[in-house]
């Protein structure tokens, strides 16, 4: 968690993950359908949120049930986002 003063643009982060160094999931925010500024807009308009409410927007393509292969943890593995 960061504030948003430490990113030169808070509407095109960077998202992925990598299990054991191989890169698994990669993208930008700015790719996604509905910016997280306005999601987050939305979301407010229906109900409060609170300091230190954690909003999840989705994920990037490449999740292993969607893979072909499938691929999923095995024990041991290291999961890096």
């Amino acid at each position: 968690m960061v504030t948003p003063g430490e990113f030169a643009d808070p509407d095109d982060l960077t998202l992925g993950c990598a299990v054991d160094g191989e890169t698994m999931q990669q993208s930008r925010t700015g790719r996604m359908v509905f910016p997280v500024a306005q999601q987050i807009a939305w979301l407010t308009a229906i109900c409060p949120l609170l300091p230190g409410d954690l909003v999840f927007t989705g994920t990037p393509t490449g999740v292993g049930g969607a893979r072909e292969p499938r691929r999923f943890l095995a024990p041991g593995e290291e999961l890096h986002s």
